[in-house]
Parts: C-alpha cells; sequence; structure tokens
C-alpha cells in the first residue's frame, strides 16, 4: 500500500492528502511514509462518519444482511465500552471482555481486538504512560469485513 501512495503522490504532488480515520493504522503507516520519504504533502486524517446506529459508514455496509445490520452497532458499543472502562481495567481484561462479547454472536465474528499507542502502533505490553492510546477492532459479517477504531483519550 505505502508504495501505490507514494508513486501516487509522486505523480500527483498534492498539497494536501485526506485519509479517514476508520483505517486508522493505514493512516499512521502514510505519515510515517511521508516524513520518512520527505515527500512534500500535508497528511490529513478525516474523522469516521457512523451511521445512526454507530456503525462506522462503509461501502462494505451495502452487503450486509438484515441480521448482520441489526447486529452490527455491537462493534461501536463495545468500542466506547472499552473507552470508558480504559485505565480503570488493564488491557488485557478489557481484551477478554471483548472477545466474550463476540462469542456468542452468531451473526459477527470478532477477527481481532487489539489496544495499541497511537502514534507507534505499538501493543500496550506493559503499564500506560502519557502516551496517546487506540483501540483497534476487525470483524467479519459472514465474509464482510467491517473495520473500527476508537481514540481512548
Amino acid at each position: 500500500m505505502s508504495t501505490v501512495v507514494k508513486r501516487l503522490f509522486e505523480l500527483v504532488e498534492p498539497q494536501n492528502a485526506y485519509f479517514g480515520e476508520k483505517d486508522f493504522q493505514q493512516l499512521q503507516i502514510v505519515k510515517k511514509l511521508v516524513e520518512k520519504e520527505k515527500i512534500p504533502v500535508n497528511v490529513i486524517g478525516c474523522p469516521i462518519l457512523r451511521e445512526p446506529s454507530g456503525l462506522a459508514m462503509s461501502s462494505r455496509n451495502k452487503r450486509l444482511n438484515k441480521q448482520q445490520l441489526e447486529a452490527s452497532p455491537l462493534i461501536y458499543k463495545t468500542l466506547q465500552f472499552v473507552k470508558s472502562n480504559f485505565g480503570i481495567k488493564n488491557a488485557k481484561e478489557l481484551t477478554k471482555e471483548v472477545k466474550k462479547a463476540f462469542e456468542n454472536n452468531v451473526e459477527l465474528r470478532l477477527e481481532y481486538f487489539e489496544i495499541a499507542e497511537e502514534d507507534t502502533l505499538t501493543s500496550i505490553t506493559t503499564d500506560l504512560d502519557k502516551s496517546k492510546y487506540r483501540a483497534f477492532i476487525a470483524v467479519f459479517a459472514g465474509d464482510i469485513r467491517l473495520i473500527d477504531n476508537i481514540a481512548l483519550y
């Protein structure tokens, strides 16, 4: 992905490049690429747009059937739970609770959940410091992969 983005920036020479925060990991990779390669472009993160249910907007959502669509608010509700309990419960406990929230759901299958330092995307392994953290989640609804994340500050 970074090779394609780098080539695109070289060809187009934009002043600004806008990337959605829904794929926050990709946004951070592009920011690091621009910094490392000294590409003169301002990378701007755009906030996640959400359906009224809280589901992060995506063209993939149109492929969800009725049952999957009805189950999908669990993703954002889970992220909100993590945010409200971050710092009260540790990352291991929160991860366990996230897995439990999805284990009996017939429509949604948790692919991964992770809490990472926002700038480096390094998973939490020790006590918290003054870094900014973010919770990341990927869930399958049938063969449709849904991703989301939330800032934990």
